[in-house]
């Protein structure tokens, strides 16, 4: 064979592998979370405000790091919180709990995607005005004094909030 097939012969394999490499990855199942390592505690409970169910509620349970789980307030005031869309549960350990009329979960919406700095508490911060449709006070969310510990021991977290934002 002369050498001109020889190197056609050549490209044509290291294309069809390359070709097969290129099609074959991405495209199966991707591995799964090991979510039973993360050691999630399944948290639930109710929020009111001033005696009231507080429907629509997001609830969220912030990490020092600035990491949160979440969950929605129902119409009897009742929550569920989910560490991520697909399980529910908070890693065990010290959370800033923060309550919202006005908050999003981040499942849908997307404010803040663009951002150059993806830090929770910078944005935050940044937002210099405070939503008149908010029915939470400051001290509740932005400003949230409201501590958990998250372990096996205690699972179900109530806060009976007030309108004048005074300590739980």
């Amino acid at each position: 064979m002369n050498s001109a097939i020889q190197r056609a012969m050549a490209l044509t394999l290291v294309a069809c592998l390359a070709l097969t490499l290129a099609t074959s990855t991405g495209c199966g199942p991707s591995a799964q979370a090991d979510y039973a390592s993360i050691g999630l505690v399944p948290i639930t409970g109710n929020v009111t405000l001033d005696g009231q169910p507080l429907e629509g509620a997001v609830v969220m349970f912030e990490s020092p790091d600035t990491t949160f789980c979440y969950g929605t307030t129902d119409a009897e005031g009742n929550y569920e919180i989910k560490f991520n869309s697909e399980v529910m549960g908070v890693p065990p350990g010290e959370k800033v709990v923060r309550i919202s009329t006005t908050a999003s979960t981040g499942e849908v919406d997307t404010e803040g995607a663009d951002e150059d700095d993806d830090d929770a508490a910078a944005r935050r911060k940044k937002k210099k005005k405070r939503n008149p449709n908010e029915q939470v006070p400051e001290a509740y969310n932005e400003n949230s004094q409201i501590k958990a510990t998250v372990s096996d021991s205690q699972t179900v977290y109530d806060f009976a909030l007030k309108s004048d934002g005074s300590p739980l």
